[in-house]
């Protein structure tokens, strides 16, 4: 389908144009095409699009909630549980919802609104950028990500992209590719987030000496709250050190 994607979305024309050819050229099956990104469901539905978290593939359109597309932008900045997200890419996308009918620049607006640049990364291809170029621009108080060292990059990395929808691809050619899963599907995570970043800057601020960090996250620990030892990251970089396969 020839198609021009207007400046009306935040997604660049010739990207918008390729992800919605790469949408309406997905395999069938049930009758429809659908293309995975990230924790999204793209479906070409006829001359226009659905869109829903890819949980809920198998859900009757009836048993979900419309969302409307104007405030999309501000319902996926919380989980199913009305806490904030930290990053994009974070596997608590809310569930239970779907928006039918959708035209072209309205899903790429959509789109983009979960997953910010998702569709340009994708598009261009561009060479990743590893962990130790991002750390080495770092100033002020992040200066001294620089310092982490692989265990604690290994370590962290674990944490963080092992609960990140997108696929890693920063470190796949750097000189110390790193033993952590890189997640699956075809939305690409081609250069550390400041997620990761402010994690790691937590990785080097110590534990209070005189107190026992918790072995489990509490629920009432905001996840983007990395300064609290029972936030849920810090409890999963404590867990990932204690898994040597991860040191090899």
């Amino acid at each position: 389908m020839d198609r021009t994607v207007g400046a009306e979305t935040p997604v660049r024309p010739d990207a918008g144009d390729a992800f919605l050819s790469w949408v309406d050229d997905a395999p069938v099956a049930d009758g429809r095409r659908a293309r995975e990104w990230g924790d999204l469901l793209v479906v070409a539905d006829g001359e226009a699009y659905e869109l829903r978290h890819r949980a809920d593939r198998g859900r009757p359109r009836a048993d979900l909630v419309d969302r409307d597309p104007a405030t999309f932008r501000g319902f996926v900045r919380s989980d199913d549980d009305g806490r904030y997200r930290p990053f994009a890419g974070e596997r608590s996308l809310p569930t239970g919802w779907v928006m039918p009918g959708l035209d072209d620049p309205i899903l790429l607006r959509a789109v983009a609104s979960a997953y910010p640049a998702g569709i340009e990364e994708w598009a261009d291809d561009a060479d990743p950028v590893p962990y130790r170029e991002v750390a080495a621009r770092q100033t002020g108080i992040y200066e001294r990500v620089a310092n982490l060292s692989r265990a604690e990059l290994t370590d962290v990395t674990a944490a963080v992209c092992g609960n990140c929808a997108k696929r890693r691809t920063w470190d796949e050619t750097a000189d110390d590719t790193l033993p952590v899963d890189r997640g699956a599907g075809d939305l690409p995570c081609r250069e550390p987030c400041s997620f990761l970043v402010a994690a790691a800057r937590e990785v080097l601020v110590d534990e209070p000496p005189d107190e026992q960090p918790p072995e489990q996250p509490a629920a009432d620990v905001p996840p983007g709250d990395l300064t609290d030892p029972a936030n849920r990251y810090r409890v999963r970089y404590r867990r990932a050190g204690g898994n040597p396969t991860t040191h090899r």
